[in-house]
């Protein structure tokens, strides 16, 4: 392996300036091709993953919290009724027993 390197340095090393500086280009723009694929990728794949968990917070948290709502304002009404059930039975008990007591 050592030696492949030592062997690809002396060949670039005995190139003409203007052929080493060409290839020095190619394989930076390659090189920067390379990196910018990847780096997109993974920019795509972050930018997916976040727009991925906005809409999944959107569509869990608005309609669970209408849902929800929608369940409080029914156990709310439920209690509001059996409140005045409770109180209306017992204004009916007391008056019937009133009614009760003068028949008496």
């Amino acid at each position: 392996m050592q030696s492949t390197i030592d062997q690809i340095l002396l060949w670039y090393g005995n190139l003409p300036s203007g052929v080493q500086t060409g290839i020095t280009v190619v394989v930076g723009a390659v090189v920067a091709m390379i990196v910018f694929k990847v780096v997109i990728r993974f920019l795509t794949g972050i930018l997916t993953a976040v727009i991925a968990a906005a809409l999944s917070f959107l569509l869990t948290t608005v309609p669970g919290h209408a849902l929800l709502q929608t369940g409080v304002d029914q156990v709310k009404q439920r209690v509001d009724t059996s409140i005045s059930e409770q109180q209306r039975d017992d204004f009916i008990g007391d008056t019937s027993f009133l009614a009760f007591s003068e028949r008496i």
